[in-house]
């Protein structure tokens, strides 16, 4: 794909750093140019979470202007965004106010209720299952026609036919990237004697008993995951030592065109003991990532295992954390890698088809979100890890990348294609717990493992089947699929 050619360039791009022009002028007048079940619950979204709350107020009371509301899921670079859109509105001559919302846990719930509700925001971040959800009901824009020859060549290469281009019709534009990885505190391993980080599944569970049993008086220990939400906390740990350790992409095998869950019993066993007493932080159960953030910040846990696009900028910005972390592949059983890890873009903003001051909300969205020097800034300073070729082949990368390489999209990351419940999440609708509500069962309840693991199989195909012969899915099914370069 191109966008991993682009990658590909990342580890290169330590260059002198130059300035860069902003994106070109788009068809309008004069713009300055991150897959699985997802719970549809109805439930009232929390209150937002922008970093200036006086900005909606600023803007009712502007009387004229046009007010352009934007929702992200991300906090970590919460202040460093905040900043860009202050300057835009004090700045801008089109007589726009941009209002930032922050959703954090909640994202999907709320992006469901304003659908639901008709009151959308103007532009909203990429979430995959907000995409998958709604990708079949209209409800983004194409924003095609929006972009002039400038843009096009600009983010040419982060255009990805079957991700975000579908019959030539473009919705969102990927700008960076995100891997799972295992984070841990190096100040804990040297206390207790662990020299490096674990690279098989026995050294995991081995290294967090050594500092639960060493260190839980001191209040510190082994392992930790925000549990409170199994997708969250699955998506960016089991299920991608899946990846690695399987070639399976949320239990999907695309060689066989079947779904397959059996072959995880290794980890879901080994989580089960990284969960206990033995391991784990006390409270694991009912815990977000933040509160798991402020934690480890606080060093009090030895490792966690979460996505790298965030992290950097959670321990320098948002929970500053005065001892050394350290970044390392996701271990496996036995350290046998079969399979690449599937990285996600990131950074793209969906346009709500029915805004009625869309061309509008593209000037914010080329002044500020895909701005080529706001971008190698946002790179620079460690928020994310870019895929725009012409912000990596000019900047300095952060030295958070230079210290911690595997924080970068490497050659053991891929992009897998999509599988029948991502393509359409009608295709393959689960009677009974998903797949994290599963293993979130066998690793903290008393559900026999190779049982469950098997029953989702089972379950799972048979919703596959169903969907298929109702014409919601179709059977995807790759010969010669090669997992590590898929």
């Amino acid at each position: 794909m191109k966008l991993k050619k682009v990658l590909a360039l990342t580890m290169a791009a330590m260059l002198t750093v130059t300035a860069l022009a902003g994106c070109g002028n788009s068809g309008t007048d004069s713009p300055e140019e991150s897959q699985t079940e997802q719970s549809k619950e109805s439930a009232e979204p929390e209150e937002s979470e922008a970093s200036n709350a006086g900005d909606e107020v600023s803007a009712e009371s502007s009387g004229e202007k046009t007010v352009i509301t934007v929702w992200t899921k991300d906090r970590h670079d919460a202040e460093f965004m905040q900043g860009k859109i202050d300057e835009y509105n004090a700045t801008n001559t089109d007589n726009i106010e941009v209002v930032y919302e922050i959703y954090s846990d909640n994202y999907s719930q709320a992006v469901d209720m304003v659908f639901q509700n008709g009151d959308a925001p103007d532009m909203f971040v990429f979430l995959d299952q907000v995409f998958q959800n709604y990708y079949n009901t209209g409800k983004f824009a194409d924003i095609t026609p929006l972009m002039d020859d400038e843009f096009k060549a600009t983010f040419a290469d982060n255009m990805i036919d079957g991700f975000n281009v579908f019959d030539g019709k473009c919705y969102f534009i990927p700008t960076a990237a995100t891997a799972c990885r295992l984070f841990y505190n190096k100040d804990i391993f040297a206390k207790v004697g662990i020299e490096k980080a674990p690279e098989t599944l026995q050294e995991l569970v081995d290294d967090a008993k050594l500092i639960t049993e060493q260190l839980s008086g001191e209040g510190i220990y082994g392992f930790a995951a925000n549990m409170k939400s199994a997708q969250s906390a699955l998506s960016r740990s089991l299920m991608k030592q899946g990846e690695r350790e399987l070639g399976m992409k949320f239990g999907y095998d695309f060689k066989n065109g079947r779904y397959d869950f059996t072959g995880y019993e290794s980890l879901v066993s080994a989580w089960k003991t990284l969960m206990s007493p033995e391991c784990a932080f006390p409270g694991c159960e009912s815990l977000d990532i933040d509160p798991l953030r402020t934690q480890f910040a606080d060093g009090k846990i030895g490792m966690y295992m979460s996505f790298t696009h965030a992290e950097p900028g959670v321990y320098a910005n948002q929970f500053p954390m005065e001892q050394e972390w350290g970044c390392a592949q996701l271990p496996v059983t036995d350290g046998k890698v079969v399979g690449a890890e599937h990285y996600q873009p990131l950074n793209g903003y969906l346009f709500n088809a029915e805004s009625e001051h869309l061309e509008e909300a593209w000037k914010v969205y080329c002044a500020v979100f895909a701005n080529v020097d706001t971008l190698k800034e946002y790179y620079e300073n460690g928020f994310g890890i870019s895929t725009v070729k012409k912000v990596i082949e000019s900047a300095q990368p952060a030295q958070y990348y230079l210290d911690n390489p595997d924080l970068l999209v490497c050659d053991t990351d891929a992009v897998y294609p999509l599988n029948p419940g991502e393509v359409n999440v009608d295709a393959v609708i689960i009677e009974g717990q998903n797949m994290y509500e599963a293993m979130a069962e066998m690793i903290l309840g008393d559900m026999d493992i190779a049982e469950g693991l098997q029953d989702l199989t089972d379950r799972y195909n048979a919703a596959l089947d169903a969907g298929i012969a109702e014409g919601a899915g179709t059977e995807i099914k790759i010969d010669n699929f090669d997992p590590m370069n898929p």
